[in-house]
Protein backbone atom coordinates (compact mmCIF):
# COMPACT_ATOMS: atom_id res chain seq x y z
CA UNK A 1 0.00 0.00 0.00
CA UNK A 2 1.47 3.66 -1.14
CA UNK A 3 -0.24 6.41 0.23
CA UNK A 4 -0.64 9.39 -2.04
CA UNK A 5 -1.52 13.19 -1.43
CA UNK A 6 -4.19 14.40 -2.04
CA UNK A 7 -4.28 18.55 -2.13
CA UNK A 8 -7.36 20.38 -0.19
CA UNK A 9 -9.07 21.16 -3.62
CA UNK A 10 -12.83 20.15 -5.51
CA UNK A 11 -10.78 19.29 -8.63
CA UNK A 12 -7.70 18.05 -9.01
CA UNK A 13 -5.59 16.12 -11.81
CA UNK A 14 -1.82 14.31 -11.18
CA UNK A 15 -0.16 11.75 -12.75
CA UNK A 16 2.20 8.82 -11.07
CA UNK A 17 4.10 6.17 -12.12
CA UNK A 18 4.16 3.06 -9.47
CA UNK A 19 6.13 0.02 -10.45
CA UNK A 20 6.36 1.22 -14.41
CA UNK A 21 3.15 2.09 -14.79
CA UNK A 22 1.91 5.24 -15.75
CA UNK A 23 -1.48 6.08 -13.68
CA UNK A 24 -3.63 9.63 -14.94
CA UNK A 25 -5.84 10.59 -12.14
CA UNK A 26 -8.36 13.11 -12.22
CA UNK A 27 -10.49 13.86 -9.06
CA UNK A 28 -13.72 16.03 -9.09
CA UNK A 29 -16.95 16.67 -6.84
CA UNK A 30 -20.12 16.35 -8.78
CA UNK A 31 -23.84 16.93 -7.52
CA UNK A 32 -22.36 16.75 -4.14
CA UNK A 33 -20.37 13.92 -4.41
CA UNK A 34 -16.41 13.03 -5.72
CA UNK A 35 -15.93 10.68 -8.79
CA UNK A 36 -12.65 9.67 -10.27
CA UNK A 37 -11.20 9.47 -13.69
CA UNK A 38 -8.65 6.91 -14.22
CA UNK A 39 -6.08 6.17 -16.74
CA UNK A 40 -3.09 3.51 -16.79
CA UNK A 41 -0.40 4.04 -19.60
CA UNK A 42 -2.68 5.94 -21.50
CA UNK A 43 -6.01 4.07 -21.47
CA UNK A 44 -8.93 5.28 -20.22
CA UNK A 45 -9.87 2.58 -17.70
CA UNK A 46 -13.05 4.62 -15.72
CA UNK A 47 -14.59 8.02 -16.29
CA UNK A 48 -16.94 9.51 -14.10
CA UNK A 49 -16.70 6.68 -11.12
CA UNK A 50 -18.34 7.68 -8.01
CA UNK A 51 -15.34 7.33 -5.36
CA UNK A 52 -17.00 5.30 -2.12
CA UNK A 53 -14.82 5.06 1.09
CA UNK A 54 -12.78 1.91 1.55
CA UNK A 55 -13.62 0.42 -1.89
CA UNK A 56 -12.13 -0.09 -5.18
CA UNK A 57 -12.18 2.91 -7.40
CA UNK A 58 -11.70 0.43 -10.13
CA UNK A 59 -14.46 -1.35 -10.22
CA UNK A 60 -13.77 -4.49 -12.31
CA UNK A 61 -11.25 -6.97 -11.24
CA UNK A 62 -10.11 -7.41 -15.00
CA UNK A 63 -9.34 -3.56 -14.96
CA UNK A 64 -7.33 -3.57 -11.21
CA UNK A 65 -4.50 -6.78 -12.48
CA UNK A 66 -1.99 -3.72 -12.16
CA UNK A 67 -3.36 -2.38 -9.17
CA UNK A 68 -6.38 -0.24 -7.80
CA UNK A 69 -7.14 3.12 -5.65
CA UNK A 70 -9.38 3.82 -2.76
CA UNK A 71 -10.07 6.90 -0.06
CA UNK A 72 -9.26 6.47 3.48
CA UNK A 73 -11.92 8.38 5.61
CA UNK A 74 -12.90 8.16 9.20
CA UNK A 75 -15.72 6.25 10.26
CA UNK A 76 -16.31 5.15 6.08
CA UNK A 77 -17.73 8.52 5.49
CA UNK A 78 -18.00 9.90 1.78
CA UNK A 79 -14.97 11.11 0.21
CA UNK A 80 -15.29 15.00 0.27
CA UNK A 81 -12.20 16.91 -0.83
CA UNK A 82 -12.45 19.13 2.40
CA UNK A 83 -11.28 16.80 4.13
CA UNK A 84 -8.22 15.02 1.70
CA UNK A 85 -4.90 15.29 3.99
CA UNK A 86 -6.91 15.64 6.88
CA UNK A 87 -9.33 13.03 7.84
CA UNK A 88 -8.72 11.24 4.68
CA UNK A 89 -6.49 9.92 1.96
CA UNK A 90 -5.78 8.05 -1.18
CA UNK A 91 -4.02 4.92 -0.85
CA UNK A 92 -2.56 2.67 -3.97
CA UNK A 93 -2.85 -1.14 -3.33
CA UNK A 94 -0.63 -3.52 -5.07
CA UNK A 95 -2.75 -6.34 -6.79
CA UNK A 96 -1.23 -8.99 -4.20
CA UNK A 97 -3.41 -6.63 -2.16
CA UNK A 98 -6.69 -6.41 -3.39
CA UNK A 99 -6.55 -10.36 -4.53
CA UNK A 100 -4.77 -10.19 -7.88
CA UNK A 101 -1.74 -12.76 -8.82
CA UNK A 102 -0.23 -12.13 -12.36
Amino acid sequence: MIEIDLIRAPNQTFSITINGVLWELSIKVAHGTMLADVKRDGVDLVLGQRIVAEFPILPYRHLSHQGNFAILTRDGELPWWEEFGRSQSLIYLEPAEVGIND
